[in-house]
């Protein structure tokens, strides 16, 4: 593509002089409506903006703020923002011609010429819109008797325009913050003719930043709602829309405003079943086919509407859905309203009919009382699926979030097996909202949950998947964002693009952000993030978080990256090309310490191990101290709090110092599947039983995706480990150092039982003194059970390097020393010792 073309010529080349994509580009005729309007008639002037009314408000306390009727609040945020994109086109302009223009009110009299006319003003001289949307969205660009006119259904449409114009100009913002503006220097500033009328494909554009405070501080978020203001997003994420369910986790809050009734009517929750075999009332979730929790709802949807002041016609969606996390009911009544299948990427029983016929029977009480209200909730996790046997009503909202399928592939990836079992369910609700018209939102995420610190992209992904959502009939989206935007920038910005027109080829789009961010270094660049593109999707990997990162990007990538940074750092022609190539290229060097990392701990030197992942927690500093925006505080504690801090600090403690290691676990293993969780009950664990037919898999070295075992995700697994152990020291200990599972582990040595340990991705020390063999021979048997059905795609099993080490015995045996156990009738538990 032309590098010097800016992105609101790729909208004109997807259909010049047509409604392409919510958009008019209409031409007029003749030498008058060609000429120029010029805003800087002369040197050291430029053209006043005009407003409809004075943005000079009246601070409000928080308590008068809280006081506003919903009108005044609403009416208040308007003028706010009516404020901010007049003063933010005072500040480009400003930046562009070195002289700041003059923000003055529109009288009884025309307004000046030259002059950039925004709002109702605009629309009296000829800016009015040309389409209708339900957020009052759609804007008018006009060029008028030496006037820019920028009209719009609200102040909110006239946002759009005003920075719909800044980009004709040449500016653009390719991350939050001053480092990420893109103001051209320009003398002079001459309009040609024009009249733009669009309107957003998606009615609703929200990304958000989730984590609270602790991820994301106040600064950040400003610059993030100010970059979203200029990307022409939705402004503020609670603005209501007639069928968009922006809700999520609604019985947490219907639990909390019920407790004393759920205490004193215990039927009403979660039958669950526990470890014993037992069955127990919980707090995890309602039991959705209770007649009780159907009232309960109804009930609370009502006094919703009464709290708010909501005529019975309002139109609004909302949803109903269940907690996050497990813990479904297994009544007899909730088994029978579901469809007896289970969800079969992450195993448990899926939920999606039983949820489908709680809110049909909800609906079918409100509608008739409240027309225009629609309920749904999140089609995701374990309700992810079309109904089997309940047709949806028609008033059923839906919030689709793909948090289960893989992170690598689009939709379209025939690849990739979850996203083909994703698009089959897609294409089944696409089929429903043309039926009966279901309204259909979607909920994706913009980074690699559980990791955001490696090269990861999301271009294709989009580029493919925002028109299938729009085509399907998805009315807009809130997409959960976290704020690592060295990684991430490209196709957050191709995600506010597409938001008007996703007819955009996302190769382009990509090679204009290039161009954008790295000037004439930008060709080098566009070739990285291609080849890491196709790197990801080709690798054939669809497991989670770090689960595959290592198996995706090895030092080859990092050779060719660094060739493409030298090359682009060396062709940028300016300092702040220069600084942004640095910017894009660190995640490559967080790669690099990762790559270290995990040779030095998959040696078991893990004195090496630490320094490297030190050095992954410094590199993360010092981009962080350059530009907060650039790194993820997400990417940070998941890294030091949870998937490599507590294990490499324990691994080093039990290997160095008054520890050593004595044997290594290896990578490949005897394996025996149980999915029944009985193989304790038949003696897996016994010395007697021969394994030398087992079939071998690989553990920390791979994936049991990578092997064909992605889909097993129920019950346990065993692993069995013979070893020569030398002899000790007198009074030292023998112990066990467990990496990682998934995520329950049972161990035995020498077939007596030792104890066991529980938690994702968590280190455990176990105590063999009294069970091993100094000198001899040695038997390790592993029992590793599933217990979490949500933890992660397609890992299990064993997931980092384990050893055997002598040193100052362990002051307890195991993390918890409860032995297994089956229930025997009337309830008696059985342990399992030899």
């Amino acid at each position: 593509m032309n590098r010097t073309s800016n992105l609101s010529s790729l909208h004109r080349r997807a259909g010049r002089g047509l409604a392409c994509a919510g958009t008019l580009w209409m031409f007029a005729a003749g030498a008058a409506a060609r000429a120029e309007v010029v805003l800087t008639p002369k040197v050291g002037g430029i053209a006043p903006v005009v407003v409809e009314r004075p943005i000079d408000l009246p601070a409000l306390s928080a308590r008068e703020q809280r006081a506003l009727s919903p009108a005044a609040r609403e009416q208040r945020r308007q003028d706010e923002l009516l404020k901010t994109i007049a003063e933010d086109l005072v500040y480009h302009l400003g930046k562009m011609t070195g002289t700041r223009p003059e923000i003055i009110v529109a009288g009884e009299a025309q307004p000046p010429r030259p002059a950039i006319v925004l709002g109702a003003p605009a629309v009296k001289l000829g800016a009015v819109p040309a389409f209708e949307t339900p957020t009052q969205e759609s804007f008018r660009l006009l060029t008028r008797d030496g006037r820019v006119l920028i009209g719009g259904e609200s102040v909110y449409g006239v946002a759009h325009g005003v920075y719909e114009w800044l980009r004709e100009l040449g500016c653009d913002w390719i991350f939050p913050g001053e480092e990420g503006e893109v103001i051209p220097a320009r003398a002079r500033v001459a309009v040609g003719d024009l009249d733009v009328a669009r309107k957003p494909v998606f009615e609703v554009r929200s990304p958000w930043y989730s984590g609270g405070a602790r991820i994301v501080n106040a600064d950040e978020q400003a610059q993030f709602a100010q970059w979203k203001i200029r990307q022409q997003q939705t402004a503020y994420r609670d603005r209501p829309h007639p069928t968009f369910l922006g809700g999520g986790h609604y019985w947490a809050s219907l639990i909390g405003r019920n407790r004393k009734f759920l205490e004193e009517n215990p039927e009403l929750r979660a039958l669950t079943r526990q470890p014993d075999g037992s069955l127990e009332r919980t707090w995890s979730q309602l039991d959705a086919a209770h007649t009780g929790v159907v009232e309960l709802t109804v009930q609370d949807i009502r006094q919703t509407f009464e709290r708010n002041g909501w005529p019975k016609d309002y139109p609004v969606a909302m949803s109903i859905g269940p907690n996050d996390g497990g813990g479904y009911s297994v009544s007899p009544e909730a088994l029978a309203a579901g469809a007896g299948r289970n969800d079969p990427v992450t195993g448990d029983q899926d939920q999606t009919d039983a949820l489908v016929l709680y809110a049909n029977r909800v609906l079918e009480r409100l509608v008739p009382e409240y027309p225009n209200l629609y309920l749904g909730f999140y089609l995701y996790s374990v309700h992810a699926d079309y109904p089997m046997r309940h047709k949806p009503h028609p008033h059923l909202a839906l919030n689709i979030a793909d948090i289960t399928y893989s992170r690598f592939h689009s939709l379209l990836d025939k690849r990739s097996v979850t996203r083909t079992y994703y698009r089959g369910i897609l294409e089944q609700w696409a089929r429903l909202n043309r039926e009966q018209g279901n309204p259909l939102s979607f909920y994706g995420y913009n980074w690699n949950l559980a990791e955001n610190l490696m090269p990861y992209s999301k271009m294709k992904i989009w580029g493919q998947d925002l028109p299938y959502y729009a085509a399907m009939g998805v009315v807009g989206h809130n997409n959960e964002q976290d704020k690592a935007w060295s990684i991430l920038g490209p196709h957050n910005y191709l995600m506010a693009r597409m938001g008007w027109d996703t007819s955009l080829d996302w190769r382009q789009v990509l090679a204009h952000y290039c161009t954008l961010a790295f000037g004439a270094g930008a060709e080098p660049m566009e070739q990285y993030y291609l080849d890491l593109i196709d790197t990801q999707e080709s690798a054939g990997f669809e497991a989670g978080g770090y689960a595959s990162i290592h198996l995706i990007f090895d030092r080859g990538f990092v050779e060719r990256s660094r060739a493409r940074f030298a090359r682009a750092a060396a062709a940028a022609g300016t300092e702040v090309h220069r600084r942004n190539v640095d910017y894009f290229s660190q995640p490559v060097t967080a790669l690099e310490r990762y790559l270290d990392y995990r040779d030095a701990i998959t040696a078991f030197d893990f004195e090496k191990g630490l320094r490297a992942y030190e050095a992954m927690l410094a590199h993360w500093e010092t981009y962080l101290e350059k530009n907060a925006n650039l790194v993820s505080r997400y990417g940070r504690r998941y890294a030091e709090n949870w998937l490599f801090g507590p294990y490499v600090k324990q691994a080093h403690q039990y290997s160095t110092g008054d520890y050593r290691l004595l044997h290594a676990l290896p990578d490949a293993l005897p394996t025996l599947l149980d999915p029944n969780v009985s193989g304790a009950f038949m003696g897996f664990q016994n010395p007697e039983v021969r394994d030398h037919s087992w079939m071998m898999t690989k553990t920390w070295s791979s994936s049991w995706e990578a092997q064909g075992l992605g889909p097993y995700r129920q019950g346990a697994v065993w692993y069995r480990q013979r070893f020569e152990l030398p002899k000790t020291g007198e009074g030292e200990g023998i112990g066990l150092f467990i990496g990682a599972v998934e995520d329950e582990i049972h161990v035995w040595c020498n077939g007596q039982y030792v104890g066991r340990g529980r938690g994702f991705i968590r280190p455990f020390a176990f105590d063999l003194t009294a069970h091993v063999r100094p000198g001899g021979d040695n038997l390790l048997a592993l029992q590793v059970v599933r217990r979490g059905m949500l933890n992660e795609l397609w890992q299990g099993g064993l997931l980092y390097p384990s050893f055997v080490f002598a040193g100052p015995r362990l002051d307890q045996p195991a993390p918890l020393d409860d032995p297994p156990y089956r229930v025997l009738p009337g309830g008696a538990r059985e342990p399992i010792r030899p």
